[in-house]
């Protein structure tokens, strides 16, 4: 075993195929916490083979059990890592969905967690913390990331009220890594296992199924959900599903989230309430949107303006992104500065009448709107294939 006062690894602790119960692997990677650099020393060398080999293989022992209870869910799979040349200070393994969470970034999942302290090990239904923006990974900020969970909190309250023993907020003790305070904003909720309390096999593996079980109806919860905190408005998830699909590619557990009726119940209020503001403001407005490559005329005296318009149920900010096909960028490039962008941001959708109905919304108008090319992400190409 190693030596925790030195980091020197002995003889014992890398012999190969022993069978370590769980909650010896949990306090042997515990023990090593302590002790961490991020260069590869012998103990860092015994607590990566810990987690991504003996840890790892014991998650992947569970996952027909966690199959056989979660029919919603077909591909589940395990991986861990401790960094890959520095070491982390917070090491960890999950267990997700492959299809909804293809990297630790993005998505939701179930985690261990290894306090750098070494006095505690969580494991967490957890969210990845970073998101698409503009065709690149950022890091969500850390109130987005509180935000998302209390949203994933309140949606399976029924759910995690069943377990008493569960805590909302996790205490990593990160000492340099900023991915410690990432994973405590982001943790939905957790088994806590002290060191000196941590329990055997059976309640460790009963833990990870419940938690799977949660995991899956969160997965439902998230597919269903118009707008969930933090990700993308509805109708550009729309539209990169589609296009996937429309280039032959489709992802298990990535579907449409708004119907043809609902999308045309917030184009209809978006187009009520822009057609509103610009008849105030002196227009005469006719709306062509179902015969041009823009929404609304509007013409005042001797202004005649090309106005298109968006709506979302979205909350609108800075970095807020909108569909535009290209007869949409054309013509728009070409009448600027006699264009105006009108979006209609916060829309309210009710899904309880058929047909769905829309109401509200908050007015954003860029007068005049000029289309700036680095903003532009391609979500697909036509090709002629030919030699």
């Amino acid at each position: 075993m190693t030596d925790h006062k030195t980091g020197q690894v002995g003889l014992v602790a890398v012999v190969w195929g022993v069978d370590f119960s769980m909650r010896e692997l949990l306090r042997d990677v515990l023990l090593l916490q302590p002790g961490w650099s991020r260069e590869n020393t012998p103990a860092m060398q015994e607590r990566g083979r810990l987690i991504r080999h003996e840890v790892a293989r014991w998650l992947r022992e569970q996952l027909p059990t966690i199959a056989e209870n979660t029919p919603g869910v077909d591909d589940w799979q395990v991986e861990a890592r401790d960094g890959t040349g520095l070491k982390n200070e917070i090491p960890w393994a999950r267990v997700y969905s492959a299809s909804r969470s293809p990297s630790a970034t993005v998505g939701w999942y179930i985690v261990y967690l290894f306090g750098a302290q070494g006095d505690r090990v969580y494991l967490s239904l957890m969210q990845g913390t970073t998101r698409w923006e503009n065709g690149d990974l950022h890091a969500r900020p850390a109130a987005e990331l509180r935000q998302r969970a209390q949203w994933a909190r309140e949606n399976l309250l029924p759910i995690l009220r069943r377990r008493v023993d569960l805590v909302e907020q996790i205490s990593l003790k990160a000492r340099k890594s900023q991915l410690g305070p990432a994973y405590e904003a982001g943790t939905v909720a957790a088994f806590e296992y002290a060191l000196d309390r941590l329990p055997g096999n059976e309640v460790l593996a009963n833990d990870l199924q419940f938690l799977a079980s949660t995991l899956e109806y969160l997965y439902h919860l998230a597919a269903q959900a118009i707008d969930l905190p933090g990700d993308l408005p509805p109708e550009v998830v729309d539209a990169l599903v589609t296009a996937e699909r429309s280039a032959g590619k489709t992802r298990k557990g990535q579907g449409l989230r708004l119907n043809s009726a609902e999308r045309t119940a917030i184009e209809r209020q978006a187009v009520t309430v822009a057609m509103h503001y610009l008849t105030t403001e002196g227009f005469a407005v006719t709306d062509v949107g179902a015969t041009q490559s823009y929404d609304l005329d509007a013409r005042r005296g001797g202004q005649h303006l090309f106005v298109e318009v968006k709506g979302t149920t979205s909350a609108w900010n800075g970095t807020s992104e909108i569909i535009l096909t290209k007869n949409e960028v054309d013509l728009h490039e070409r009448e600027y500065p006699n264009n105006m962008l009108v979006v209609v941001s916060h829309i309210t959708l009710d899904r309880s009448v058929t047909p769905p109905s829309a109401s509200g919304g908050e007015l954003h108008v860029m007068h005049p709107w000029r289309i700036l090319p680095p903003n532009l992400t391609p979500v697909t190409y036509r090709y002629v294939v030919g030699e």
